[in-house]
């Protein structure tokens, strides 16, 4: 089907789940109960294309005047009534039997005027009197009554029909579905006590489109913006995409590191720092994104645990002053609150933000929170992630998730409930080790998939005024402490000394062995 043969709505993310648009004269069924957005979605279709498409609409109304649709409108950065002086648009304001026997009239003066301005889209905002019929009609023969009407001027139609049958989880089917060409039904679905609004193409004869609900929103200024659902296929070079460079690698930033992670992470892959809240992963973030900064190298952070302006002083303390590079366009600090997350229109945010700045380097501090907010025991968050990683990998960057689990000391798995580990290219494991009356900070390198990896425990320290730093598995004989060569059982909680070297460190340091 050519470009020509589709008829482009012009709402925001609509026409990407219908590929393209709806083919030219269909009939659109626009279901759905009342509050869910079917008078903005129909009167959006006819003023996109009365303002972009070169394509004048006709509106016809049964119950809201047209002032007020006007002035909704006008909220929404539409002006109606400009459209309708240059006669583009027509706002018609009549009763269901009057409409319905125009329809039927090969006279007709609603169709003859649709003829003298050339309109090829039309509006008729709540059906469902009509579809009662005239003479004593069934429903259904009067809606394929008001379907020829309309395709004799070849009218691409959206008729809205209050349906309360589709508040279920299963709906009953519409008699009226089977003779329209494209069905689309608009919900309002509570979860966890917020309240989302979404899409769903039943049918639409003649093209391709993406199955499934997809959320959207009503939006000041904008209108109509629909977000595809994380789970639908995106474009094939996403799904082919992997971390297919062997030779560059992004440093980390944090001295002593690098060496032990074979010079940095492949450009590509997908690194999760895992550990319990305070060992360090937000400052290991923040040097991971300084260090792209300092080599000109774009860098984007999404939090969703602290505000930016937190961000920026948590970095000040370790000395590090983003606000520069953020005025140079090298670094971006974005903020989500994760209270109420819609994941499709997050994630679309996402998109776009990684499209437009394309950078190198990116960190999600914490994907923990996703999963506070989406849950981890069904697929929503694991669809996320998939797409996440697909979208990462997509464009080629090195990305960094930092996530709290819990379960570190003593822990049954490297990522708790999440069970994504398999997903995932490197894992860091961040732990603290109690050694008598003190908690030490341990790093191990668990996973680094096509990567030589030891797995031995390196300690760590994070010092003022410069972050954190990995320190040598053999500590100088001055240092404080026995190194964590000394010890066995520091991932597991209980480290003990080891029977040969903890013996011969202590004879250094005046112990009796």
């Amino acid at each position: 089907m050519t470009e020509d043969d589709l008829v482009r709505t012009g709402i925001g993310g609509l026409d990407d789940i219908l590929t393209g648009g709806i083919p030219r004269g269909n009939i659109i069924l626009l279901e759905g109960a009342i509050g869910t957005g079917k008078t903005t979605t129909g009167v959006e279709f006819v003023y996109r294309g009365a303002s972009q498409f070169d394509e004048p609409g006709i509106i016809v109304l049964f119950e809201v005047s047209p002032e007020k649709i006007a002035r909704d409108a006008a909220k929404l950065g539409w002006d109606l009534p400009a459209l309708e002086r240059q006669n583009r648009l027509k706002i018609i304001f009549t009763t269901r039997s009057v409409f319905s026997q125009e329809l039927q009239q090969a006279d007709s003066l609603l169709l003859d005027e649709a003829a003298k301005m050339g309109a090829r889209r039309i509006f008729v905002d709540g059906v469902a009197g009509v579809l009662g019929g005239v003479n004593g009609q069934e429903p259904r023969d009067a809606f394929q009554v008001l379907v020829e009407g309309l395709n004799r001027e070849n009218l691409t139609a959206v008729l809205a029909l209050e349906a309360s049958v589709l508040s279920g989880d299963r709906p009953a089917a519409l008699p009226e579905e089977s003779i329209a060409d494209t069905v689309m039904r608009l919900r309002m679905e509570d979860i966890s006590r917020a309240t989302v609004r979404s899409i769903e193409i039943v049918k639409s004869r003649g093209h391709e489109f993406q199955m499934g609900r997809h959320t959207f929103r009503i939006l000041d200024g904008h209108g109509i913006q629909v977000y595809r659902r994380v789970q639908a296929p995106r474009k094939a070079s996403r799904d082919r995409a992997a971390a297919f460079d062997p030779t560059t690698r992004v440093t980390t930033g944090i001295p002593g590191l690098d060496e032990i992670v074979n010079g940095g992470y492949f450009l590509g892959s997908t690194t999760v720092v895992a550990g319990i809240s305070g060992v360090g992963k937000s400052v290991m973030a923040l040097q991971f994104i300084a260090e792209g900064a300092r080599r000109g190298e774009r860098s984007l952070m999404f939090s969703l645990d602290e505000q930016v302006p937190q961000i920026l002083r948590n970095a000040k303390t370790i000395g590090i002053d983003l606000q520069p590079w953020i005025d140079q366009g090298l670094v971006r600090v974005q903020y989500d609150p994760p209270q109420e997350i819609e994941v499709d229109q997050h994630f679309h945010e996402i998109e776009r933000v990684v499209t437009e700045f394309q950078p190198r380097r990116v960190v999600f501090d914490s994907i923990s929170t996703y999963g506070s907010s989406l849950g981890t025991k069904g697929r929503a968050f694991r669809d996320f992630f998939h797409a996440l990683i697909a979208l990462m990998k997509e464009h080629q960057t090195g990305t960094v998730y930092n996530h709290e689990n819990p379960e570190m000391l003593g822990m049954s798995s490297m990522m708790g409930d999440f069970a994504m580990s398999s997903l995932v290219d490197n894992i860091l494991l961040m732990n603290w080790i109690e050694t008598g009356d003190t908690f030490r900070l341990g790093l191990t390198v668990a996973k680094m998939r096509a990567n030589p990896t030891t797995r031995m425990t390196h300690e760590c320290e994070i010092l003022d005024q410069q972050g954190l730093r990995v320190l040598p598995r053999q500590l100088p004989v001055a240092f404080p402490q026995v190194p964590f060569s000394g010890y066995q059982g520091l991932v597991s909680r209980g480290p003990t000394r080891h029977p040969r070297l903890g013996r011969r460190r202590g004879t250094q340091e005046g112990e009796t062995t």
